[in-house]
């Protein structure tokens, strides 16, 4: 069984980075450091637990863009966990995070081949694709709350 929670220990903390990490930024050749933002403080941050054997298997954190615009960002599941229901049990804590907080829409800036997720969890694509680590191509997709 997975568990969603917020880390709040430095062990936490440290495993949350670590998948972030690893899943997002290590692939890139990017150095460990750039899997953190500005925004790190001022953020909501879940993670995905393995109950069997307590290992974080996905994560993700949200803050807010505008007002009325939730952002989620950094979202990363286990190389070895995907297509287990674990980034649909994250996005849908995100959703729930958002409304509670507030905002009247979310939305995350996602890789050009994870757009068919997310247009079926109803978001639809805004604006035009973007390079980054010069060859990921990223869109801009939301979804209204």
């Amino acid at each position: 069984m997975i568990t969603i929670k917020n880390p709040t220990s430095r062990d936490d903390f440290k495993a949350y980075y670590a998948l972030r990490y690893h899943v997002l930024r290590q692939p890139w050749g990017q150095p460990k450091g750039t899997e953190k933002d500005d925004f790190e403080p001022i953020s909501l941050h879940f993670m995905a637990i393995d109950d069997a054997n307590g290992e974080v298997v996905g994560v993700v954190k949200l803050c807010e863009k505008t007002p009325e615009v939730g952002q989620f960002s950094h979202t990363a599941v286990s190389e070895n966990r995907r297509g287990q229901g674990i980034g649909k049990l994250l996005l849908e804590t995100v959703e729930e995070a958002a409304r509670k907080n507030g905002y009247k829409s979310l939305g995350t800036l996602t890789h050009l081949t994870s757009t068919g997720f997310f247009e079926k969890k109803g978001y639809q694509i805004k604006g035009l694709p973007t390079r980054f680590f010069g060859t990921a191509q990223m869109v801009w997709v939301e979804k209204d709350l």
